[in-house]
């Protein structure tokens, strides 16, 4: 890993070669932060510096805008009083000692409740509470993913095969050419209208490999605000972590 000097900081820097990009393209990943750079398999080095060059002011100002966020939502410290988002609605972290080694979690109202084991070191209770989260939200996910993929295939019918939950770091769904479906587990955590946004758009991927006009018409007939709830995942995605 490199990194690249912006207003005399270091941040973290990797860039990957791909056979199938066209082009050179830029990503921030909020965990870091860090910056992504994706560039053809046989793109020339000065073309890389001297797109790096002009687009420092994006990079500065994306770097600005998760400095921001960061504030506005700190990360967890694995303690009572952490807020953690829940279908689009704020819980707050109870943690409760106890003499099972295997934590339990339970969402009741606005407060998270995790059993923890007793004699746990403090790195032993942040890895038991984080493995606790990830497996309830992930189990949640996958029933509310398979539940509106049902509801929503009684208007498209549309045929496919394995759906799988991932926890990817810049992608909240994604349809194969083999008709598979991939959702994101973190969805749980934003508003269901959000998460339907997505299970339909991975859908629509099944009759459309793209997002041309046709393909959004397809999307609008289920949920005709779709752009309400894409501007909302992209504005709101730095609470969705745990």
């Amino acid at each position: 890993m490199d990194s690249i000097t912006i207003n005399q900081r270091e941040v973290p820097f990797v860039m990957r070669r791909s056979l199938k990009a066209r082009s050179l393209r830029l990503q921030i990943v909020l965990d870091g932060p860090k910056i992504i750079l994706t560039a053809p398999r046989f793109a020339m080095n000065f073309e890389v510096t001297r797109f790096l060059k002009n687009r420092l002011p994006w990079i500065e100002k994306q770097l600005g805008k998760i400095e921001k966020q960061a504030k506005l939502r700190p990360a967890p410290k694995y303690v009572s009083g952490d807020i953690y988002y829940y279908f689009g609605e704020q819980v707050t972290l109870i943690l409760e000692p106890s003499d099972k080694k295997r934590p339990e979690i339970k969402i009741r109202g606005d407060k998270m409740k995790i059993s923890v084991y007793k004699n746990a070191t403090r790195s032993e209770g942040i890895k038991i509470i984080k493995q606790a989260i990830e497996k309830f939200y992930k189990k949640k996910a996958e029933e509310v993913v398979h539940d509106r993929l049902e509801h929503f295939n009684e208007h498209y019918g549309f045929k496919y095969k394995r759906v799988t939950m991932r926890n990817q770091k810049s992608r909240w769904g994604s349809c194969s050419r083999d008709k598979n479906l991939n959702f994101n587990w973190r969805l749980i955590m934003a508003p269901i209208e959000v998460i339907d946004y997505v299970v339909v758009h991975e859908m629509c991927h099944l009759e459309q490999m793209n997002h041309s006009k046709n393909f959004w018409n397809l999307v609008a007939e289920t949920v005709p605000d779709y752009k309400v709830f894409r501007k909302w995942l992209r504005e709101n995605q730095y609470l969705l972590k745990i």
